[in-house]
């Protein structure tokens, strides 16, 4: 089966560059996902299409170090970047079809967490992000953040088998899936290295209300959706993390705050 959506060259994924890509102007640029066609979410310009993937070779060829940070984004910082983990990288984006006339929300170049309501924050949750689609008729739409282990340059999936899932906090109208993407489902354009029915992706179905929830999502309850390719589930070998809807349950729209590991019974995951 044909994915529902294709993602565009992602920087710095080869292990054989051995510096950090910049602009013209030295900032780095973040990787980003779009799609065939996509409207893409992003902050600096696109580095050039790639082939690069994380491949297994080079500093790649086995699992990169675990993970000890159990904050993935809380969005208080108010930024496209996900929190700052040691030796660990992310940045937001969001992507849709070509449908005319359709809603994305943020829209191109304009990611950034939003304000809560009065009612809704306290002096210590003041921002979540927000994300809202309406009218795709081709794919639909996909709200994530790429997800790396990032040392001097060279990035690799990112390891998360310290933990055992993951929660974060959710609220909206409609039906989304979560999910994590993995090299062997996420195609090459995407910095993965699947070939074929790729982006069947690892994940959950959030059927979503409108008050809070807390959603916990243990590792062994995510599952394919069976349209793709078959892998087996690799915690050590993550590089998104991402909330999509299809034409079929849209318009959606959601907020989402406090994104978190979960350790696992007995391990010591530094918080914030």
């Amino acid at each position: 089966m044909v994915s529902p959506f294709r993602t565009a060259a992602l920087c710095c994924l080869s292990t054989s560059l051995a510096g950090a890509c910049s602009s013209g102007d030295g900032a780095q640029n973040p990787p980003v996902f779009g799609g065939e066609g996509a409207v893409v979410t992003k902050e600096q310009p696109l580095p050039p299409a790639s082939s690069a993937s994380l491949a297994d070779n080079g500093p790649c060829k086995g699992p990169a170090p675990q993970s000890d940070t159990a904050l993935f984004d809380d969005f208080e910082d108010g930024d496209n970047k996900a929190f700052k983990g040691f030796e660990r990288e992310g940045w937001w984006w969001s992507a849709s079809d070509t449908t005319p006339d359709q809603k994305l929300l943020p829209a191109k170049e304009q990611f950034a967490a939003e304000r809560l309501p009065t009612a809704e924050a306290t002096k210590d949750n003041l921002f979540a992000a927000h994300f809202a689609a309406e009218g795709q008729k081709e794919w639909g739409a996909v709200w994530g953040s790429t997800l790396a282990w990032s040392n001097g340059g060279i990035k690799c999936p990112f390891n998360a088998s310290l933990f055992e899932g993951v929660s974060f906090r959710v609220k909206g109208k409609g039906t989304v899936r979560f999910y994590f993407g993995q090299p062997e489902t996420i195609g090459a354009d995407g910095g993965g290295q699947c070939k074929e029915r790729c982006y069947d992706s690892y994940g959950k179905v959030l059927f979503l209300t409108e008050q809070w929830q807390e959603v916990s999502i243990p590792f062994d309850k995510l599952q394919q959706e069976g349209w793709g390719t078959q892998v087996r589930w690799d915690p050590t070998r993550l590089i998104q993390i991402s909330f999509k809807a299809d034409p079929k349950v849209l318009p959606v729209d959601f907020w989402v705050d406090d994104i978190k590991f979960l350790p696992k019974s007995g391990a010591a995951a530094k918080a914030p």
